[in-house]
């Protein structure tokens, strides 16, 4: 299953989105880690064109290198302790509708248990990544229900005991257990109900994990393609080289889901200008580049063509904006 589960209104997101939300969280903490995302390979641009997995390895380096750097094996969970945030702006869910987790849901007497895999081709990923994301998760889950109490049943890590876990019950307010066989976190299906309404395990924040797996073919190429946009315009050809398929077979299984390759570039191009544009971190010169564009003019021409407006109109008119702050 990917990742696709709690941003609202968003299936995916660029490469240059989640590095932004890590790097965010981590200077809110206090945290000066540019030179870290470097060594990481995490430079905005062409360290960030490539795949999924090479990706989660590149987090994983990160992560190895913050507690190096810092002597704090409980950086994860000090940089991003479970508290709720607002809803509109939160760079934690937009993490969390990234490529780079895989999850799985399972209800059983009452409780679901929502199981997460952090992927990785070469390198193995370290506690504190868990640590981060599983606070992420709690946090968004928090901010949907309004509710500052909700808490887990229980945790489970797939790691040693280490020597300071006492720290991990005080975080999340539930017993945590290590040397399990997988990384778990679980509820109760009745605080669930009352923290998440329509939650009935079968709609719902959680049950949209479920419904989530497994990734498209278009959900692939989408991320992809959001990861390679500053190098210019992904090509079909290449793309099929990337997936390990034939040019035709990628022609034929997007057709099997009803889009093309071409439509799909232009449907990541406009989400990832609307979320953009909306959040206002970057100059209009500088967001052209990073979706692809040649130049300013031609991102102008896709912008009237997508929203019926011009880039500066949807920078004013963004509600994130006006309600910045809020939550």
């Amino acid at each position: 299953m990917n990742e696709a589960l709690l941003g609202p209104g968003t299936g995916y997101s660029s490469a240059l989105h989640l590095v932004r939300g890590v790097k965010s969280r981590l200077a809110h903490s206090g945290v000066q880690a540019e030179a870290l995302f470097q060594q990481a390979g995490l430079d905005e641009g062409d360290g960030l064109a490539c795949d999924a997995l090479a990706l989660s390895d590149k987090l994983s380096h990160l992560w190895s290198l913050l507690v190096e750097h810092s002597r704090d094996p409980l950086i994860g969970l000090k940089i991003s302790t479970p508290h709720r945030l607002g809803w509109l702006g939160v760079m934690g869910h937009i993490m969390l509708v990234s490529p780079t987790v895989q999850s799985s849901i399972e209800r059983c007497h009452g409780h679901t248990r929502v199981g997460l895999v952090l992927p990785g081709a070469q390198r193995v990923v370290p506690q504190q990544r868990y640590d981060f994301v599983w606070c992420v998760l709690l946090r968004s889950l928090r901010s949907a229900a309004g509710n500052d109490e909700a808490r887990p049943v229980q945790v489970e890590y797939a790691f040693p005991e280490p020597a300071n876990a006492d720290m991990y019950a005080q975080t999340f307010g539930c017993p945590v257990h290590f040397n399990r066989p997988h990384n778990v976190m679980e509820f109760a299906d009745a605080d669930l109900v009352s923290a998440l309404p329509g939650y009935r395990g079968g709609s719902g924040v959680l049950a949209s994990l479920a419904q989530a797996q497994p990734p498209t073919i278009g959900a692939r190429v989408q991320a992809m393609v959001a990861a390679m946009l500053p190098k210019g315009p992904p090509q079909r050809e290449d793309m099929a080289a990337h997936m390990m398929m034939s040019e035709r077979t990628l022609q034929r299984r997007l057709a099997e889901e009803g889009t093309s390759f071409t439509a799909l570039v232009d449907d990541t191009r406009r989400e990832l200008a609307r979320q953009s544009l909306a959040a206002g971190e970057l100059s209009l010169k500088v967001l052209s580049f990073q979706l692809g564009f040649s130049e300013p003019s031609a991102f102008y021409r896709a912008c009237k063509r997508w929203f019926g407006m011009t880039p500066s109109d949807l920078v004013n008119h963004a509600p994130a904006r006006e309600t910045k702050g809020k939550g």
